[in-house]
């Protein structure tokens, strides 16, 4: 049976600041391991509003026909689908502009890529409320649930993980949030936690690769060592949950 290992994320799952990325990312190395064709849809910069778009769009069109594309394999078929997403920071988002979309974000010390990013800030006072923790939490929170949903009612394997952003707690607002509904429990945060894909809210690539030893480029991206060593535990979790099926 054919297999397409599909993944989708941001510059970290791209392959960021490797020699040879195509070669060198852990898709790569899960696809080997499977073989599989590596069908890896990740793009630097995007939000996790993107990475959901883009990932139901192509998941839905694999269900359709069993093709699904991304930029180095062109359209590729295959029997069975793996998906695999690594979420970016949730204080990152999308806006269409009346012709195409655009990706935004706070430009925090988390959230900064190198010496081309230092001087950055975030000054303008819609993308501030956009990227508030409870617009941002909430959308990401949403997507992974959808994703998970989507995937398991159609048994298809997927394994979403937290790339590098640390989570903290997400308090109900003293506020009403809506012109209409419910004045308590107004974001059931707890919630909708439980809900998510536990290897995203176990802990993240970053912070598995640091307890590790795993490195980081000059970027902060990881070094081909670390995208291999992330590839074993990506491939244990795609084992696991195919013997859940």
């Amino acid at each position: 049976m054919s297999k397409i290992i599909y993944s989708i994320g941001d510059s970290v799952v791209w392959g960021a600041e490797l020699e040879n990325k195509q070669e060198e990312r852990f898709s790569h190395y899960v696809a080997n391991h499977f073989g599989a064709i590596d069908c890896n849809n990740a793009t630097a910069g995007v939000s996790n509003d993107y990475i959901y778009r883009h990932a139901v769009r192509d998941i839905m069109g694999w269900l359709n026909d069993g093709s699904i594309w991304s930029e180095e394999t062109g359209w590729v078929n295959g029997e069975e689908l793996i998906v695999v997403i690594g979420w970016t920071a949730p204080t990152r988002f999308e806006w269409w502009d009346g012709k195409k979309y655009q990706q935004e974000r706070l430009w925090s010390g988390y959230d900064k890529w190198g010496e081309k990013d230092w001087d950055r800030t975030t000054e303008d006072e819609f993308v501030l409320h956009q990227t508030e923790l409870i617009p941002s939490y909430i959308r990401t929170f949403n997507h992974i649930i959808g994703i998970r949903n989507i995937c398991d009612n159609h048994n298809i394997t997927n394994i979403q993980f937290n790339t590098f952003y640390r989570y903290k707690g997400l308090y109900e607002p003293t506020h009403k949030i809506d012109t209409w509904g419910r004045e308590q429990n107004q974001i059931s945060a707890p919630h909708l936690w439980s809900h998510l894909s536990p290897t995203f809210t176990k802990e993240s690539m970053y912070k598995w690769l640091e307890e590790r030893g795993g490195e980081l480029l000059p970027r902060n991206h990881p070094t081909k060592e670390s995208h291999y060593m992330w590839s074993n535990k990506i491939i244990d979790l795609i084992k696991q949950n195919e013997d859940e099926f």
